[in-house]
């Protein structure tokens, strides 16, 4: 049993040692990011399935979300990020509160997202987990909403609500990163500023602040296929809460595909009950 573990141990050492001096580094879970600028091009597009969230005049809502996303690496150590939510569908139940239509279900539809909005963000790596043992670097970025999310809600006078329709958010934040025996672990602590928003906030408010925080271990390959476990959270600590857990596997195929995919499991708040996601990301 012991020969066994520290075999175990010795060969993750190993994998760690060999990435280390290849200059590479184990592929990126489907949340949370690297702090590692890279010298690649990359291109995503990710596709996130949810039930349940709760927003400020809907809840029980059930859809999907796509979105692409480009980055470039500039001057080594920098990264410019651009994320665009560019489909979302799905329906919701009226709360009973609202003076239209209380209770019933609506479709929603659009060209948007729901709490990720079109962003520009702006990352410096300050350490290398090759160089210092442990990676770090912060981010800064912003954005609007892409275009409004139609419901069949009805507005007296004016035809059907729309949700999310006018916005601003604005990110700020670090990301964090280490090598194991047993994998790569990675954290990313931020915060995003809702300078405005229209229909999101369970809490009513149409400005407002919450974490964004996402931690994540990519374990030793089984094969060609990376196990990840991710939990996140979004919110105020207060009318806001999505705790999330995310299984996942990650398969990259040569150097410059990466196909990932799991699933989503809430664990108490107003976020996502349950749900999917996939991603596809292209190095060039």
């Amino acid at each position: 049993m012991k020969k066994q573990l520290l075999s175990t141990v010795a060969g993750g050492c190993l994998l760690t040692a060999t990435l280390a001096a290849a200059g590479d580094r184990t592929p990126e879970p489907i949340k949370t990011l690297s702090p590692e600028t890279g010298s690649e091009i990359e291109i995503k597009f990710s596709y996130d399935a949810f039930t349940g969230v709760e927003l400020d005049e809907v809840e029980e809502f059930d859809g999907w979300t796509a979105i692409a996303e480009v980055s470039m690496p500039f001057m080594e150590k920098f990264r410019l990020r651009l994320s665009y939510p560019f489909k979302t569908e799905g329906d919701a139940v009226v709360k009973a509160d609202h003076f239209i239509m209380p209770g019933e279900s609506i479709d929603v539809d659009g060209n948007g997202g729901v709490f990720d909005f079109l962003t520009i963000t702006f990352e410096h790596q300050l350490k290398s987990a090759e160089e210092e043992g442990y990676g770090l670097a912060y981010y800064l970025g912003g954005g609007a909403v892409p275009s409004r999310l139609d419901t069949t809600l009805a507005r007296p006078g004016s035809g059907y609500d729309a949700i999310n329709h006018t916005g601003s958010v604005f990110l700020a934040g670090v990301k964090l990163d280490r090598y194991h025996s047993f994998g790569h672990g990675l954290l990313n602590l931020g915060l995003r500023y809702y300078g405005s928003s229209d229909d999101l906030n369970p809490g009513n408010s149409d400005q407002f602040v919450v974490a964004d925080l996402k931690a994540a271990l990519v374990f030793n390959p089984w094969g060609s296929v990376y196990p990840v476990m991710e939990l996140t959270y979004l919110g105020d600590f207060s009318d806001m809460n999505q705790f999330t857990i995310y299984p996942e596997l990650v398969f990259p195929i040569g150097k410059h595909v990466d196909l990932k995919a799991g699933a989503a499991i809430g664990l108490g708040g107003n976020g996502n009950e349950f749900g999917g996601q996939a991603q596809i990301g292209i190095k060039f």
